[in-house]
């Protein structure tokens, strides 16, 4: 095995992709955040940016469509969109066939609770099937799948309601995970776009970022999600995206004490992606195609923004498996999108020890 140097900042080894050091042993990723790092800071204008572009006069039947997934960060926007800024938003929810029912229960109370409409979208369970079989044939993860999905959706919605604004509650270190100068991140263009005062035009952003996501899938594919999950937006035009903790600080803790003293959102059995029916079997078939924990990049980014230390960051690398329930749930996605786990599994071992 290669040596594996690991960033003296940050958590990010050699197993991280595109990953480069420079003379002091730091990450690409690192010196790309610390460039950013006072505008990404600067919470009295982000608010005031924020609340230009939600707030902004406009004839829309609603100032925000949201997508919520029973979690913690889209309760949390949801919460603070009607009870601290007053927005008229309307909520939906991918159902992508993995919802638990402890997702499904905090949904219905929330929307309940903060009286606002919502519709669970269900998509063509053909076109789902073969979304979920291909791309996670091709790249190892369902996730992936799921993400052009929720984009998808989220970009549609907005569009189908007559919203003003999509946003979504992606947290920072989600939205950061790949984020560097010198890295190619099918996202970055968003987040760079929603730091402007003025933004690309919603039609163009949104135009130059599908033709780069469906270059990642089979034409026949491609097509079928422009025309079946994009309709709305193609036919109604598109809208402006906003993720709401690009503008806002994110700290887990501070959230979820709010969230319990406030709402009627509460931590059960888990307080991390418990809205998965096959989260800990996606996760799995990651760490093993990435030859160690996936969410490196994302602990990287909670300690450049000190939500966490290093030592415990490294902590959080070292946690195990529970290997008996993730494989039980990667063997009941491949049946359901179809694939062979012997074979998948093999795959991703045999991806990892090449990138090696």
């Amino acid at each position: 095995m290669k040596h594996n140097q690991r960033c003296t900042c940050c958590i990010n080894d050699k197993t991280v992709k595109h990953i480069v050091f420079d003379k002091k042993g730091v990450c690409n990723f690192c010196n790309t955040y610390f460039r950013y790092e006072k505008k990404l800071h600067d919470y009295a204008y982000l608010e005031t940016l924020f609340l230009k572009k939600v707030k902004e006069p406009h004839s829309h039947l609603y100032d925000v469509a949201l997508g919520i997934s029973g979690g913690k960060d889209s309760a949390y926007v949801l919460y603070k969109l009607v009870k601290k800024y007053h927005l008229k938003v309307c909520t939906y929810t991918l159902d992508n066939g993995f919802l638990t029912t402890e997702a499904k229960e905090k949904i219905d109370n929330l929307v309940k609770e903060f009286d606002v409409p919502h519709e669970y979208v269900v998509c063509d369970k053909v076109l789902l099937k073969s979304m979920y079989h291909s791309i996670t044939k091709r790249y190892l993860s369902p996730c992936i799948a799921c993400s052009f999905l929720g984009y998808a959706c989220m970009i549609n919605y907005a569009s189908k309601v007559d919203a003003h604004v999509g946003m979504h509650g992606r947290s920072i270190p989600q939205m950061l995970r790949n984020f560097s100068d010198d890295v190619e991140d099918y996202f970055k263009p968003l987040l760079l776009d929603g730091l402007k005062e003025e933004g690309t035009s919603p039609e163009q952003l949104f135009e130059t970022l599908l033709q780069k996501i469906t270059t990642l899938v089979d034409k026949t594919l491609a097509s079928k999600i422009k025309k079946e999950l994009l309709k709305d937006a193609y036919q109604k035009g598109f809208r402006p995206f906003i993720a709401y903790f690009l503008y806002h600080p994110y700290h887990k803790e501070k959230l979820i004490a709010e969230l319990q003293l406030f709402t009627s959102w509460k931590v059960e059995a888990e307080e991390e992606h418990f809205d998965c029916l096959i989260h800990h079997g996606a996760l799995h078939l990651k760490n093993i195609t990435a030859r160690r924990h996936h969410c490196m990049p994302e602990f990287s980014v909670m300690i450049r923004e000190q939500t966490i230390s290093r030592a415990d960051a490294i902590k959080l690398l070292e946690s195990k498996e529970d290997k008996t329930q993730a494989k039980k749930e990667l063997k009941l996605f491949c049946k359901y999108a179809g694939l062979n786990y012997t074979l998948l599994l093999l795959k991703a071992k045999l991806y990892g020890k090449r990138w090696w």
